[in-house]
């Protein structure tokens, strides 16, 4: 049986095993058991004291004046999260206690910079309005999307004679969406998993960010950054896409050949 050590011999063993000492090492110079070593290396140890956390802001790290600076900044979108806030206004203190500090003002931040998610669709002859949103993409996000993209687009040959290829996201197989695509008339089909490289799309995206930052730009905001992405999209030659979408079936051979490895595209 395992006799029980006291906190502080359980600790000693703890620390010696976070050195990176063996058990057998451990127990010698401990004097205790290896079966005493294996047992308290992983314990987590409890005490009777209940722990003091002191959750209050840190008042005189933040006086009013910084109060109305981080308000302003917020007020004026210079920001796009509440850590880079902090740093921005070069504040002293954790990014914890900031964070508490914005919570007992009852000052709304982002946890997590701002990110755009992009929805678009290129064919033969073809290419969508983007659709841009700084919402998370689900089912019903991405199915009005492509809806309002493929049956208000001008194309040759029509919608009805066209395969939409997806991957395999969760949100492209949505069970509850799927009906009103195929409501729509809009045929769908879905690549296996690990194949999105097989998706001419994902060529057209690399040249949208190749041309988005082609100069090195830096875009300060959300707005200057949505932009620049439906002026990038209008600017990429329907010709290129139209090589990409035709070479599928090369593609495709190449990626057979290789038995599903590397392929020179």
């Amino acid at each position: 049986m395992v006799p029980r050590l006291s906190l502080s011999n359980q600790r000693k063993i703890q620390k010696e095993r976070r050195k990176g000492k063996g058990r057998n090492e451990t127990a010698r110079h401990l004097k205790v058991s290896v079966n005493t070593v294996s047992k308290y290396s992983h314990t987590l140890i409890v005490t009777d004291r209940p722990r003091v956390v002191n959750h209050k802001p840190q008042s005189h790290l933040y006086p009013n004046k910084t109060l109305k600076n981080v308000q302003l900044a917020i007020k004026n979108k210079t920001y796009s999260s509440a850590i880079q806030l902090k740093r921005d206004l070069k504040l002293p203190g954790s990014d914890r206690s900031f964070q508490r500090f914005l919570k007992a003002n009852k000052i709304e931040s982002r946890a997590h910079p701002i990110k755009l998610n992009i929805w678009g669709c290129v064919g033969v002859g073809f290419k969508s309005n983007l659709f841009i949103t700084e919402e998370n993409i689900n089912g019903r996000i991405y199915t009005d999307a492509l809806i309002n993209g493929l049956t208000n687009a001008q194309m040759d040959p029509p919608l009805d004679t066209r395969v939409l290829l997806s991957d395999n996201a969760g949100w492209h197989k949505n069970k509850t969406e799927l009906p009103r695509i195929e409501l729509a008339n809009i045929s769908h089909t879905f690549l296996p998993p690990l194949s999105s490289d097989l998706n001419p799309i994902e060529h057209v995206w690399a040249m949208l960010t190749t041309k988005l930052y082609e100069n090195f730009e830096v875009y300060d905001t959300i707005d200057s950054l949505r932009k620049a992405i439906v002026r990038c999209w209008k600017s990429i030659p329907q010709e290129s896409i139209d090589n990409i979408v035709l070479s599928y079936g090369d593609r495709l051979l190449e990626c057979y050949s290789h038995e599903g490895k590397m392929t020179k595209y």
